[in-house]
């Protein structure tokens, strides 16, 4: 992958922008035999266990940083309850982690983990994890190819309206949670959403068997947000600490402080002023105590430090102060945006920062005026100035002011006395012509949505022309183009070009080469997104997925007349059909970087992880028994179309049970 300068101070991983990947989270991988999630759905909710006791303190006990992350899946908007989340030690004992219940989208976690706790904790080898999810009131979305979505609703497998589910996670019984007094430890979660879901559009329901993993040990790299409220800032030692407090909802828990560090390098936006470095932190000072603050960054996985690129504070976060839209521009009118798809926060007039988050169907209107201040991520206090005029056709952006909605339902935000800030937008297509610092693209997408959703009216300068979807141009300065070519894909991050100044069309500032299958997590190569491949048995499953399986391969046999309604491995720009290979896949392990491999199923059935293939096939082998169908298997790596070939360093396989 290959990053311009302009976008030094602010981290950008390639790995966020990429809608179709499966990448889990930051710590997701379970790296043994020992592994399990047991599934019982409840109409009423699960007891709490007792928060960590008043006595315990950083002297006497271990700070836990938890976090919780998602593999995507064809949603535009999964929303649930996370209503509890309990450690256990091996003699039983649970301690209560999560502050309160909390609202989660898991479709916002695709490309990132968000920070659910850091609390203090007793001492202990800590096993398992007890997770709550309600399921009562969610509010699911699906993709149906048109960036608008069908609402489902969630059943069981027997079509049963789910209420909570309680899910039990067994810890890899090699990297158990080891907590002792005055040291961080982590554990990190994934809400595997494609190979938790079965979708029935013409039913408009989709059938849940969660797929939720914990691990103290490190797979993916992703980028990880902490949210909360600033409760104090150390500037001689380049940091601040929060109180904690996840996704969009307040909690009353101040048991959850975390020290967030800064360098020279982050980027802040304070009430809509753009900072750096010290600067910054010393503008943060400024700030009363309880102000709320997003940070972005990555973690040590050997310090356990957490490190932010970037920071947002005071009215720049969504709750902290004005009504906030975030969304995708699909069409400019002079002052008047277009958003498809948005997620909107309202602000709330108290000081609990409690705004909520809600997922907008169809399209939303935003007003600029020549006063709307404009901002654009990883943006410092000697960066130029930003105008309206950037703000373009297919442009991702937070916009703030004051929102209304009509007895349709449909909202309008009122940003002329507000605030825009331009957030990197990523544009995925076939590359058609390499140029002369520029590729063309034939456009397939700009973020989650496809081209076809976009009117470019508009976006042609007077000696240019608008836009064209099919000849879009990317100018990439000094990027190497040689990792691309004519019928590859591209990945491009950037900007789109100012409204009315195309072409260009795009200014990109990270190039990938989607078409590559390198899994190697070095974001200074040019790899792509690798491979996926998905494929299910419908329903009824059966019960001879594989022809043969041994400590090895499987060797998927394609010619299964159980194979439903997925069958594809996805490796840009196409999806290659496994029913129509001319011979048998075979799927086998990565031989470097970290790999899990989970054998999961309906009905309560524990979920069993593995860092091993040969263990991981023992244990299939021996549930494959002539009775078990296999429903579904999901799978991410490399593949080798020469010969057909699946290096596979994460897969997931559900059971009937």
């Amino acid at each position: 992958m290959q990053c311009s300068s302009r976008v030094i101070n602010a981290h950008v991983n390639l790995r966020r922008w990429l809608p179709a990947a499966t990448c889990a989270l930051l710590m997701a991988a379970l790296n043994a035999c020992g592994g399990g999630m047991s599934m019982s759905s409840t109409a009423s909710p699960a007891p709490a266990a007792p928060a960590a006791p008043a006595s315990c303190t950083a002297a006497t006990c271990g700070s836990t940083v938890m976090s919780i992350t998602d593999a995507a899946g064809d949603f535009l908007s999964y929303q649930v309850n996370l209503v509890s989340l309990q450690l256990a030690k091996a003699d039983g004992t649970l301690v209560e982690t999560l502050p309160a219940t909390t609202a989660v989208d898991f479709v916002q976690l695709i490309s990132l983990s968000e920070i659910l706790s850091a609390r203090q904790i007793p001492p202990g080898d800590y096993v398992a994890a007890q997770v709550t999810v309600d399921f009562t009131n969610a509010s699911i979305m699906v993709d149906d190819g048109t960036g608008t979505g069908v609402a489902v609703k969630p059943v069981d497998a027997s079509g049963a309206a789910l209420g909570q589910l309680q899910l039990m996670v067994q810890l890899d019984n090699k990297n158990h949670l080891q907590i002792s007094a005055s040291k961080t430890s982590r554990i990190a979660f994934d809400f595997n959403l494609l190979a938790s879901n079965m979708v029935d559009l013409t039913a408009k329901t989709v059938t849940v068997s969660p797929v939720l993993e914990g691990s103290v040990v490190a797979l993916d790299d992703k980028q990880i947000r902490v949210r909360g409220e600033i409760a104090s800032v150390d500037t001689a030692n380049s940091a601040y600490t929060v109180q904690v407090d996840p996704f969009h909802e307040h909690h009353d828990d101040k048991l959850s402080p975390l020290v967030v560090h800064s360098t020279d390098k982050t980027t802040f936006e304070i009430n809509g002023t753009p900072f750096a470095g010290a600067a910054g932190l010393t503008q943060l000072a400024t700030l009363s105590a309880g102000t709320l603050s997003v940070a972005f960054g990555t973690a040590d996985p050997a310090a356990q430090v957490f490190t932010a690129t970037s920071v947002l504070a005071g009215s720049s976060v969504e709750g902290g102060g004005l009504d906030h839209i975030s969304g995708t521009v699909i069409a400019r009118t002079g002052n008047t945006l277009t958003v498809h798809g948005a997620h909107m926060q309202d602000h709330d007039s108290g000081d609990d920062h409690d705004g909520g988050d809600n997922f907008v169907a169809g399209n939303s209107t935003i007003t600029l005026a020549a006063a709307t201040a404009v901002t654009e991520q990883g943006q410092t206090s000697a960066s130029p100035a930003h105008t309206i005029a950037e703000i373009s056709v297919g442009s991702l952006i937070d916009a703030f002011g004051a929102a209304s909605k009509d007895s349709s339902g449909k909202v309008t935000l009122d940003a002329s006395g507000g605030r825009v800030r331009l957030d990197f937008t990523q544009v995925q297509g076939v590359v058609s012509v390499v140029g002369t610092n520029q590729l063309t693209l034939n456009l397939n997408s700009i973020g989650r949505l496809p081209s076809s959703l976009f009117n470019f009216a508009g976006t042609g300068a007077a000696t240019g022309a608008v836009s064209d979807p099919a000849k879009y141009v990317l100018g990439t300065g000094n990027l190497d183009l040689s990792p691309f070519a004519a019928g590859g894909s591209a990945l491009g991050i950037g900007f789109v070009a100012p409204f009315g100044s195309a072409p260009p069309d795009f200014d990109a500032i990270t190039l990938a080469n989607g078409s590559q299958n390198d899994m190697d997590d070095d974001d200074n190569d040019n790899s792509g997104k690798g491979a996926q491949m998905d494929i299910d048995w419908g329903n009824s499953g059966t019960t001879a997925p594989f022809k043969a399986l041994d400590a090895t391969h499987l060797s998927l046999d394609v010619s299964n007349a159980g194979i439903g309604s997925h069958h594809r491995i996805q490796v840009d720009p196409k999806d290659i059909d496994i029913t129509a290979l001319a011979s048998d896949p075979s799927i086998i392990a990565a031989t470097s970087g970290g790999t899990q491999f989970a054998v999961t199923g309906r009905h309560g059935r524990a979920t069993n992880n593995f860092s091993s293939f040969a263990d991981f096939e023992a244990a299939l082998a021996m549930d494959l028994n002539g009775t078990t169908t296999a429903l579904r298997l999901t799978a991410d790596g490399q593949y080798d179309a020469a010969s057909n070939t699946f290096t596979a360093r994460r897969i997931t396989i559900l059971l009937s049970n």
